[in-house]
Parts: C-alpha cells; sequence; structure tokens
C-alpha cells in the first residue's frame, strides 16, 4: 500500500468510527417522549391506581395565582389541617382573595395516609390502631376518620371535606397505600391486591387523587411553581 492510500484508508476509518460514537447520543436526544415516560404520564386508564393510569389532568388544573403544596405524613390530632384552613383564610382576610385565587394541595403519606379512606375502612381494618391514631372524643385508636367526622367543631372548617369544599386537592401517595395492604395482609385481613381493590373501590374518600409517589407529586407540583410546606 503506497504512503497516500495508507493516509486514505486512515482517514476514513477515523470519519467512521467518530459516526459510530456520535449516532447513539444523537438518537437518544432525538427520540420523542414515550407515552409511557416519567415525564409524560400514560392517558390509557387501566383502572384507579394502575400503572398505565397516572394523569396529571388535576395539577394542570390548579391555575390559582398562589399555589401551595403540603406535606403530610404524621398525624398529631384532628388539628392537623388547620395550616391549610389558615392558608385560605389568611390569604381572603388579608388580601381579599378569593379560593379560587388559591390552589392548595394536601398530600397523604406514610402514617398520614389512612385518612384518604371513610370511616368504613376505619373501622373494617382499625387504622387508627395501624397507625397509633387516637379518637379525640373516646382516648382510645380511633374506629372512624378524625379529620372528616371527630374533628372538634372548633376545627370543623379544617376537614378535608370543608377543605375540599374550598378547592383544596388531596392527594394519596401509591407507595403509602402498598404499604397499609401489606400491613393489612400480615394480619390477616386479606391479600394484597384484594385490599387495596377493596380500599380504592369501596373506601376512598371522594374527590381523592392517587399518585405514584409523594415525592414525585411534590416534586411535579414545585416544578409549576407550587411552595412547600411540611405539616406534622
Amino acid at each position: 500500500m503506497s504512503m497516500t492510500e495508507r493516509r486514505t484508508f486512515l482517514q476514513r476509518l477515523a470519519a467512521g468510527t467518530l459516526a459510530l460514537s456520535v449516532a447513539p447520543s444523537f438518537s437518544r436526544a432525538s427520540a420523542p417522549t414515550s407515552p409511557t415516560s416519567p415525564l409524560a404520564p400514560a392517558t390509557a386508564a387501566t383502572g384507579p391506581g394502575s400503572l398505565a393510569a397516572w394523569d396529571e389532568k388535576w395539577m394542570d388544573a390548579l391555575t390559582g395565582r398562589y399555589k401551595q403544596f403540603f406535606d403530610a405524613e404524621e398525624v398529631r390530632d384532628a388539628t392537623v389541617f388547620g395550616v391549610v384552613r389558615n392558608l385560605l383564610n389568611g390569604y381572603r382576610d388579608a388580601y381579599g382573595t378569593k379560593d379560587t385565587e388559591v390552589s392548595a394541595v394536601v398530600g397523604l403519606h406514610g402514617v398520614a395516609a389512612s385518612l384518604a379512606f371513610k370511616d368504613s375502612a376505619w373501622a373494617k381494618f382499625r387504622l387508627g390502631q395501624q397507625g397509633n391514631i387516637t379518637d379525640p372524643t373516646t382516648r382510645m385508636p380511633a374506629l372512624i376518620n378524625i379529620v372528616v367526622t371527630a374533628s372538634p367543631a372548633l376545627f370543623a372548617d379544617a376537614s378535608i371535606p370543608a377543605l375540599q369544599g374550598r378547592g383544596v386537592v388531596v392527594a394519596l401517595c401509591n407507595n403509602s397505600l402498598n404499604r397499609i395492604t401489606r400491613t393489612l395482609e400480615a394480619g390477616g385481613y386479606g391479600k394484597a391486591d384484594a385490599l387495596r381493590a377493596e380500599l380504592l373501590g369501596e373506601h376512598l374518600l371522594p374527590g381523592v387523587v392517587l399518585v405514584p409517589a409523594m415525592v414525585v407529586a411534590s416534586n411535579r407540583l414545585q416544578m409549576r411553581g407550587f411552595g412547600y410546606w411540611k405539616l406534622g
């Protein structure tokens, strides 16, 4: 091989190697977002809480000028959502805003995840005992949802139904739901999958939104301009 031919061969070899090293990176960068990508929730819902049912339309509907996310992991007592009520009342009284101008989301996870369910679940599955939550009236493990039914009159306007009536969205963490069903299964209440279907189908409070993980929902809301406040 002459010197010229050898130089031409090496130039072609180098060009081919460069093309191979660049092509994969270019393909990943230019590929369209998959419908099942974490940043593009699937639209084909197959049932409450299924992996194909995550939908952020409820987030898109939160268009208030003032936006706040409340991270609820612990349950002190029936006053736990007093701060949420104070946000709405504070803006109303100090700035003359309407409730529609304030978008608030309460994220239930950890022990507080039990607050997403009706009294029927609390009685049947002893959720108060499971989460060490006391009924303020009986001073015993709660057999009713203390932020729905047993809230003292002073805090009735800080109950979940009252806050939902003012536009507050309540979200339930799927990871915490799975923890509840595993705990109930271990306690002899049935199989986790069947318990999950029952909790979502029969005992979930109206209007509660299921999210894949509360840390994800918190992040997604902060990307939309929501502030963060830790409850408990």
